[in-house]
């Protein structure tokens, strides 16, 4: 089998012997990197000290960790711990993380120190994670792919963006005996890492001219973010359905797209102050 030539990027050499870096850790570890630095870019655009929001932010990466890993391990529970390994739990670089449990469990953690800490207006703060949110989206998704999790469901060979996981791979799993490569599948990672990037850079753009009303810019990712999800959901292949041809994400999808029509709809209008310069 190869599939380490799926999920390890390459090894480093140490005294204890070869350390690999795993391509799903790598491309998790590059969309909280990212994300922080978007977010400390947008905190100097609205004026505010990005050194303050430090602790915030690692403790929002933190609490998305968690909440994606429990999600995860209730809603694929029976797959995870076919074998009765409970250490299952704790290996998070063979990929695990739901991203609706992660903004779930981020935005508790958002709101459980909102409560106890001052850091500013909640909304406004939202809006400051929501692009930098949306580039971590693009980077973990494509660590998704090198891990071969999230796959979508098979296409014509001749799709241009077709992709074939190589034997032993998730996918060759599920649509064999994981000693060949899997059909033809719809990447469907690929197409979510593509989202993640243009809703960066959508949001950063809006960011500006949404500013005066807090709250609209995370309320137009959520919106955004929750259709687009749905209609990948469409073609994944990677789990089944709860209720008809309903999955988990796409259910999810709905209430997050409810809270979105919510934040939009209560966003407060905050009249700029006027520019003493011009009378």
């Amino acid at each position: 089998m190869e599939e380490a030539l799926l999920r390890e990027l390459f090894r480093i050499p140490t005294p204890f012997g070869e350390f690999p870096i795993f391509g799903y850790g790598a491309m998790v570890l590059l969309g909280v990197l990212s994300g922080l630095w978007l977010l400390r870019r947008g905190a100097r655009r609205q004026g505010l000290d990005p050194d303050s929001l430090s602790d915030l932010t690692v403790m929002l990466v933190l609490c998305g960790i968690i909440g994606g890993r429990i999600w995860y391990l209730i809603q694929f529970r029976e797959r995870v711990y076919a074998d009765g390994d409970w250490l299952e739990t704790f290996r998070l670089w063979n990929g695990g993380l739901v991203l609706y449990g992660a903004i779930a469990g981020g935005l508790v953690g958002f709101f459980l120190l909102q409560r106890r800490s001052h850091y500013g207006p909640w909304r406004q703060l939202l809006d400051l994670i929501a692009p930098a949110l949306a580039l971590g989206i693009a980077f973990g998704r494509l660590g998704c792919f090198l891990n071969g999790c999230c796959f979508g469901g098979v296409c014509p060979a001749d799709w241009p963006l077709a992709a074939i996981f190589p034997p032993g791979s998730p996918p060759s799993l599920a649509h064999g005996d994981g000693l060949h490569p899997s059909p033809s599948l719809h990447p469907t990672q690929i197409y979510s890492s593509i989202q993640g990037a243009i809703l960066a850079l959508l949001l950063w753009l809006a960011g500006g001219p949404l500013a005066a009303r807090p709250g609209r810019t995370f309320a137009l990712f959520l919106g955004l973010y929750s259709i687009g999800r749905s209609l990948v959901e469409s073609i994944r292949d990677d789990h089944g359905v709860v209720q008809g041809e309903w999955t988990v994400s796409q259910l999810a999808s709905i209430l997050a797209f409810a809270f979105a029509i919510w934040l939009w709809t209560t966003a407060p209008n905050i009249e700029r102050q006027p520019n003493p310069d011009q009378g």
